[in-house]
């Protein structure tokens, strides 16, 4: 047992030793033949395997269990078999862990939760220990309507509201049983109420949408996406969530990078089999129009923006689901958004002296290259003084703006974002978008 724990520290030593791409692809290469470590990677990469154990569980008071995991192979293997975080699973991690020093039991239950960072991803897995080593999928993103206009003349289209929400797939594994992911990949444990409720749909259909707090009076996108990022993020039960379901295909479609089903179709299936079940926390996003009548796309928007919700989505009808960013499915904003990188943050002066004033991020122009600009509004009294008291929580995270415009500056070949205002963490995110 300790040997193959003592053989993951020291890798894991090596590779978090170096920000560097190509020196972690040569540590990697290094232990390209030790299938103990790579047994350890895939558990950890594999977004299909979900253990359903959380830091907040690991503070629970158990029972030492009776049946006992000998090895790191077999405890990787019982946590693949038993995944609902039961207190019988719980019982069983303490109990291996007992015999180890404090810097392996950290690890190993890292391991376990499946949190631990290498700073490498299953792309470079990949690269290194062959395509098929870590699964992955990837969903469907939208282009912006306004630099496509053009694409949807001619053409028949649907027209559905955008929710600002936690961009979320349902997976069902081959036992049946359901597993919500971020679009990351990463599980969202203990949906009690939704995966009660999910059990009803069909197990060989993947279903994507936006998990929304469900709330009973109108309230800002924004307010309403922090409510939500706040239950998705937080340890145990997961309750008051609303699944906003637009899209369903074949499972096997889309580990296989996309479905030739047309969107009509699909989303058609989708609502009929929704509204036959009833569900109370799945619903469907419906169909608002389908046609060909270009006019009504600023029609609805208006009506929507009107209305405080965030914009519309236009659904070309015979498009296939294709697992990648795509004009056949655009989105339709009053204000533009992005997802931009924190690199520094300064504190504020007068009523924000002793709180964030701002930052500083990074974001890519029309040129391709990188520019920076400041934030400072949109941020929340009690936001300002956590980031400040805690700039490790924004500093080098994604965060979404709003912004009126990107621009080119009169005196020189640089960008800039006009009225750029924080909207929230995207810790569901990890790169910088302009879409």
């Amino acid at each position: 047992m300790i040997n193959a724990i003592n053989d993951f520290e020291i890798f894991y030593q090596k590779i978090t030793s170096t920000n560097s791409r190509l020196e972690k692809e040569s540590i990697l290469n290094d232990y390209k033949n030790n299938e103990e470590v790579k047994e350890v990677l895939h558990f950890l990469f594999n977004p299909f395997i979900v253990t359903g154990i959380s830091k907040k569980k690991l503070t629970k008071n158990v029972t030492l269990s009776v049946q006992k995991c000998t090895n790191l192979h077999e405890l990787l293997a019982y946590f693949q078999m038993h995944n609902t975080g039961r207190d019988e699973d719980i019982a069983v991690l303490k109990q291996f862990t007992a015999e180890l020093n404090e810097a392996q039991i950290d690890l190993v239950n890292s391991i376990i939760k499946k949190d631990l960072t290498l700073g490498a991803n299953e792309k470079t897995l990949n690269k290194v220990f062959g395509a098929d080593f870590i699964p992955a999928f990837d969903v469907m993103l939208a282009e912006k309507y306004m630099e496509n206009t053009a694409f949807v003349v001619g053409k028949r289209f649907i027209i559905t509201e955008k929710f600002d929400g936690v961009r979320c797939m349902l997976i069902f594994n081959d036992a049946g049983e359901p597993t919500f992911f971020s679009r990351a990949g990463k599980s969202f444990d203990d949906m009690v109420e939704l995966s009660e409720e999910v059990r009803q749909l069909d197990p060989k259909m993947v279903y994507d949408g936006e998990l929304l707090l469900g709330v009973n009076q109108p309230i800002d996108s924004a307010d309403l996406y922090r409510m939500t990022v706040k239950v998705t993020n937080s340890d145990g039960a997961k309750t008051g969530l609303v699944y906003n379901v637009f899209d369903c295909l074949p499972k096997a479609d889309l580990l296989n990078g996309g479905s030739a089903i047309p969107c009509e179709k699909r989303k058609t299936d989708l609502s009929r089999q929704l509204k036959n079940l009833k569900l109370p926390h799945v619903k469907e996003v419906p169909m608002l129009y389908i046609g060909n009548d270009v006019a009504k796309i600023d029609t609805i928007c208006d009506e929507y923006t009107n209305m405080g919700r965030e914009g519309i989505m236009v659904n070309i009808a015979d498009a296939p689901y294709e697992c990648k960013r795509t004009k056949n499915l655009l989105k339709v904003k009053r204000f533009n958004a992005a997802d931009v990188r924190v690199l520094d943050w300064e504190e504020g002066s007068g009523a924000n002296q002793g709180k964030l004033g701002a930052v500083t991020v990074e974001f890519i122009a029309p040129d391709n290259k990188h520019y920076t600009c400041k934030v400072g509004s949109g941020f929340e009294k009690e936001e300002r003084e956590e980031f400040f008291a805690h700039p490790e929580k924004i500093v080098g995270h994604i965060i979404e703006i709003g912004y009126f415009e990107l621009s080119q500056n009169q005196n020189d070949d640089g960008y800039s974002l006009r009225f750029p205002t924080f909207k929230c963490l995207r810790d569901d995110k990890d790169e910088i978008s302009m879409h």
